[in-house]
């Protein structure tokens, strides 16, 4: 399991030992330059020393040579002798190519050489590289060794601060673990660090989408228990009577029966349409929806049940393109459709319009039948509200739906007068380029 305190340790850690190489790496380049520059002076006047000796005394030097090991070789080829005076007991040094500086590889050893060459006498000063290199990673071990002595120390500080910058988190957590399932109420995020404060900020939307969805699902499920108590009632009286009548009641009452079960079934399929709108509806994504060709295809499915009553069923749409749900916004339509195919007298007229503007999209479904109070056209869009549908048997559930679904998309609906005047009309109105809220 990932942790963020391991993590952070990890990283700052890593960052410590890492700067800690580089400036060591620094440090010792640092030193062996300096160290290179400082000796190869050293060479250069050791070499010019013996050069203003003129002709030394190659004997005398010979009889001093027994004397312990020096730092530097010290080579002098005289022309006049067969070998040349070595300071060390090594084997000679090959000859030298001109007078300066120069690197090579002798009696197994890696050596620094200042040639300077004269008439008679030729001097070579020589010191081994090893020497110098262990000069510079004693000088190095000087400087860093401060800094590793200090390195524990540095980790039980970044420990310490690593678990200080935490805590906030550990604290927010401990509050949300106290938190019983239906507290709800937003987080306090005032006194949080900066980087904590998108997240509380996240949380508390979460919390408040997810108290409006409870208090959406309560609602809901009293409407429910209210709106199928009386029908279920209902069917068990009509089961009842069923049970008693006569032979030549009895197909009456089974009739009544099953309109009583084709009731509670609608009500029972508006209850769950509103169950799949409510809450988080408005997180699908939206797409361009032309409303001319869905208010035909919604006429189209209806046509049967208005031919069956003699209506006339008329289409006036604008092509018109808005981002909508469209399973959504063909639901509403086929409930305002239905609504006024069932309230509508035979020989009525209905009418779906389609009209786009400059501000936006009107959608209107009328009628010229016997329409509805004015005093009732808020109250008709609240659920389960049965103004005329009382009286045809409706779930008081539709016009409440619609609204649902044009909330969703942004748009406003309102109740009216229909065709001429008379009857009743629903127009839904949606905003030039709505989309999810």
């Amino acid at each position: 399991m990932r942790s963020i305190r391991r993590g952070l340790l990890g990283a700052l850690l890593g960052t410590l030992l890492a700067a800690v190489a580089v400036a060591t790496a620094v440090t010792y380049r640092t030193a062996r330059a300096e160290v290179d520059a400082l000796l190869d002076e050293e060479l250069r006047q050791v070499a010019l020393s013996l050069r203003d000796h003129a002709f030394l005394d190659v004997e005398k030097l010979n009889r001093s040579a027994a004397a312990p090991e020096q730092r530097l070789l010290v080579q002098i080829d005289d022309a006049r002798r067969p070998e040349p005076y070595r300071s060390r007991e090594v084997a000679p040094l090959p000859p030298a190519a001109g007078d300066g500086w120069g690197d090579l590889e002798h009696a197994g050893q890696a050596w620094r050489v200042y040639t300077l060459a004269g008439a008679v006498q030729t001097v070579r000063v020589a010191q081994p590289l090893a020497q110098r290199r262990e000069q510079a990673l004693t000088i190095t071990l000087r400087i860093v060794w401060p800094l590793l002595a200090l390195l524990p120390l540095a980790a039980a500080l970044v420990w310490w601060s690593v678990g200080r910058a935490l805590r906030p988190l550990h604290e927010l957590e401990n509050t949300l673990a106290q938190r019983s399932p239906a507290a709800l109420a937003p987080l306090a995020a005032n006194e949080l660090p900066v980087e904590l404060q998108p997240l509380v900020g996240a949380l508390n939307g979460l919390l408040a989408r997810l108290e409006s969805a409870f208090a959406q699902q309560k609602g809901l499920a009293a409407d429910a228990a209210h709106a199928l108590r009386t029908p279920l009632a209902a069917l068990t009286l009509q089961a009842q009577l069923a049970q008693r009548a006569s032979d030549a009641d009895r197909l009456a009452a089974l009739q009544r029966l099953e309109q009583g079960v084709k009731r509670a079934t609608h009500l029972v399929q508006q209850l769950l349409t509103l169950a799949r709108l409510d809450p988080d509806a408005a997180q699908q994504p939206f797409a361009p929806v032309d409303l001319a060709v869905l208010v035909q295809e919604v006429a189209d499915e209806l046509a049967p049940l208005a031919q069956a009553k003699e209506i006339a069923l008329h289409v006036a749409a604008q092509p018109a393109t808005v981002p909508a749900l469209a399973d959504a916004l063909q639901m509403a339509l086929v409930n305002l459709v239905d609504n006024a195919i069932r309230y509508t007298l035979a020989g009525g007229r209905i009418e779906l319009r389609v009209q786009p503007g400059e501000t936006g999209v009107t959608l209107a479904v009328l009628d010229d039948g016997p329409g509805v109070p004015e005093e009732e056209y808020e109250r008709v869009f609240d659920r389960f509200y049965r103004g005329r549908d009382a009286a045809a048997g409706g779930s008081g559930l539709g016009l409440a739906i619609v609204r649902q679904v044009v909330a969703l998309h942004g748009g406003t609906v309102a109740a009216g007068p229909g065709l001429n005047g008379r009857g009743f009309g629903v127009r839904l109105s949606f905003p030039a380029g709505s989309a999810n809220a």
